[in-house]
């Protein structure tokens, strides 16, 4: 038995002999796996993980016996490759065993194994351990039915903070927050007579705005510079429902305004869906690991909602994030990650139910989810705050968690944001968000997105990476205007993403593709006169800064003003149902009835990588940038009026490598 394994914590492979009670020869090869897998007993499993550091390439590499490449580990043989688990802070609030699977690499009697061998390995809690879990909910499953006017306000604030702090010892913060959302009806496919509804005779206004602020804190300080205390920070929201939960919403989405309902008004209709989702997750450790996560998964204003309005309906539905993840360690190594699944305003998913498509919206089938018996008018949009940053001082000397190789190359700072997709109006099949009213229709998007990963070093490595699939103002959306109308878009990605270190290595990597302003969508004026505008800007600054050693720096994105396609291999947004198939031409991105069309379109990318001085094995300096621009790209247009088309497009792209410079 090998004693009980701290986070991070490594343990011999001559361990593996004693593992086997001696049952395996020395030099013998095995395998290895934890049963059940890494999970223990959570869904999806992401609570730790078993690593082997591969004496070749001196690189940790996942103990998967299900990929097909886990190499065979020695036994009894110095230099074959030390082991590890690190449990993320949810593992850490088990005290338990997991069971580890010993068994023969190949059928060979020199192992001696005639059956695999199971043996314990004890995860110890932190010294220091705060767990929180929540959701908040305004109005769930209510049905509402009035003969008059109907008023519904809904704001919700969610607040969850945890801490934790620990000396000499371990510290672990996780703060689960499942769902925080305004008005949830019932999840259910269209004609359900379980729907939820809300209906007036009269007119309807229904204001639901979210707001929460979730923190985890965790810090940690050694009395000796022989003593290695780690900190491990998480937050997670619309992720998970907890262990062991009862009474809880499942998470399908994390932030919501207004989900699953069905609202009919007989006179006019105002529905507005608003969410900021305010996550915090620091870590600090005098002389260990410090990590920090923050994990959220969908963001909506208002999604999979049906309204039918007899006169005007107004419709706003804003999807916000504002994501902090912060990580630094004095000795030892930094990790800082920042996820994020989706955030849309105004979206309309569908399922497949007997080989056809059908909509997500309770009580519609064939017509559109909104409808306006006169004018209709939707603003929407995203807006995405991401800070990510690591630090480390670092001391050039082995830590527990390092092999030889690994720090005599020095601690490390990591920082990673992996941001996925942003959409004002959306739909995950072709089509699959209609809108229509008989009078005029009156668009206006706004998508903003700013992103800040920041990774620092002094004797160490230093890694920054920051990418965004999309931040797209229309993907799969049809409005049909049974007059004239108007569509104002934007779409704003801002990034900056560096790495600066002293004695070590620098990589930067910046990527932000489908900064769009109209995605594709079918809109049809059908009273003509329509005027559209659409302003796309993507702005990237990426940098790499070493004063001895490797600095590398890429910056790759795409900017469309109004594109009929996406960039980016979002595969969900292929439509998955056999009565439209995809590529079958039954949908196109069109604009009918405008009458004048303007395009602006910005890429302006800066990519740096510099060094000072380096030796034999540090003295690269690379620097790229991939970056396009497109005003109108793919989209058919007609009208039997004048029409007037204006497309203005920037590109400015700047790679810029340096060696044996002072100053950047």
């Amino acid at each position: 038995m090998v004693d009980p394994i701290n986070i991070g914590g490594r343990f011999d492979s001559y361990d593996l002999y004693g593992l086997t009670g001696g049952k395996s020869s020395t030099g013998a090869s095995i395998y290895l796996n934890l049963d059940p897998p890494v999970n223990l007993g959570f869904t999806p499993p992401e609570n730790g993980v078993l690593q082997w550091l591969n004496p070749v390439s001196q690189v940790w590499e996942n103990v998967d016996p299900n990929d097909g490449t886990q190499p065979a580990i020695k036994v009894g043989v110095n230099g074959a490759g030390d082991l590890r688990f690190v449990p993320s802070a949810e593992a850490a609030r088990l005290s338990s065993d997991i069971p580890l699977t010993v068994a023969n690499a190949s059928v060979s009697t020199a192992s001696n194994l005639s059956s695999p061998v199971i043996v314990p390995l004890t995860i110890n809690d932190g010294a220091a351990f705060s767990y929180a879990s929540g959701q908040a909910i305004g109005v769930n499953a209510v049905n509402l039915d009035v003969g008059a006017n109907l008023s519904v306000q809904v704001p919700v604030l969610g607040a969850m903070g945890v801490a934790s702090s620990g000396v000499s010892d371990n510290a672990v913060a996780l703060a689960e927050g499942t769902s925080f959302g305004g008005v949830l009806g019932s999840p259910t496919v269209h004609g359900d007579p379980a729907d939820v509804f809300f209906k007036s005779g009269a007119d309807l206004s229904v204001l639901a705005d979210v707001k929460t602020k979730i923190t985890a804190d965790a810090s940690t300080s050694a009395d000796s510079a022989s003593d290695y205390a780690d900190a491990d920070a998480h937050t997670r929201v619309g992720i998970k429902l907890p262990p062991d939960a009862s009474g809880y919403v499942n998470p399908v989405q994390g932030g919501f305004g207004v989900l699953n309902m069905d609202m009919v008004a007989g006179g006019d209709a105002t529905v507005r869906g608003t969410t900021d989702i305010g996550v915090q997750t620091t870590t600090d450790s005098t002389s260990g690991r410090a990590r920090s996560i923050t994990e959220v998964g969908a963001v909506a204003g208002v999604g999979d909602t049906a309204i039918e309005a007899a006169a005007d309906l107004s419709l706003t539905g804003i999807a916000g994030a504002n994501l902090r993840t912060d990580a630094h360690s004095a000795m030892g190594s930094a990790e800082s990650m920042t996820t994020l699944d989706s955030l849309r305003g105004v979206f309309s998913d569908a399922t497949e139910t007997a080989g056809a498509a059908a909509l997500n919206n309770p009580g519609r089938t064939s017509d559109s989810p909104y409808q306006a018996g006169a004018d209709l008018s939707i603003a929407t949009g995203v807006n995405l705050v991401a800070h990510t940053s690591a630090s480390v001082v670092g001391d050039g000397v082995g830590d527990a968690f390092e092999s030889p190789a690994q720090y005599q190359r020095g601690d490390s700072a990591t920082a990673i944001a992996d941001l996925g997709n942003a959409f004002g109006l959306a739909s995950n099949a072709e089509g699959g968000l209609l809108m229509e009213a008989d009078g005029r229709i009156d668009l206006g998007i706004s998508s903003k997105a700013a992103i800040l990963t920041e990774a620092d070093a002094i004797t160490g490595h230093a890694t920054a990476i920051s990418e965004i699939l999309s931040n797209n103002g229309a993907i799969n959306a049809v409005l049909e205007a049974g007059d004239s109308g108007s569509i104002k878009a934007s779409s704003t990605t801002l990034f900056e993403t560096t790495a600066n270190t002293i004695v070590g290595d620098s990589l930067a990597s910046g990527t932000a593709l489908d900064t769009v302003a109209i995605g594709a969508s079918m809109f049809d004026f059908t009273g003509l006169g329509g005027i559209v505008e659409a302003n796309a800007l993507t702005n990237g600054k990426v940098k790499a800064v070493s004063t001895k050693g490797e600095a590398s720096a890429s910056i790759n994105s795409s900017t469309g003003g109004i594109q009929a396609s996406t960039s980016n291999d979002a595969s969900w947004l292929d439509n998955p149902f056999d009565d439209v198939p995809t590529g079958s031409g039954s949908f196109t991105a069109t604009m009918d009835g405008a009458e004048r069309i303007a395009a602006i379109t910005t890429n302006q990318g800066f990519a740096l990588a510099a060094a000072v001085a380096g030796d034999g094995a540090h003295n690269g300096v690379t620097a790229s940038a991939i970056q396009s621009a497109l005003g109108v790209d793919g989209y058919t247009f007609s009208t039997s009026e004048s029409m007037h088309l204006t497309s203005d497009t920037t590109l400015d792209s700047t790679a810029h490598a340096v060696f044996g410079t002072t100053s950047v």
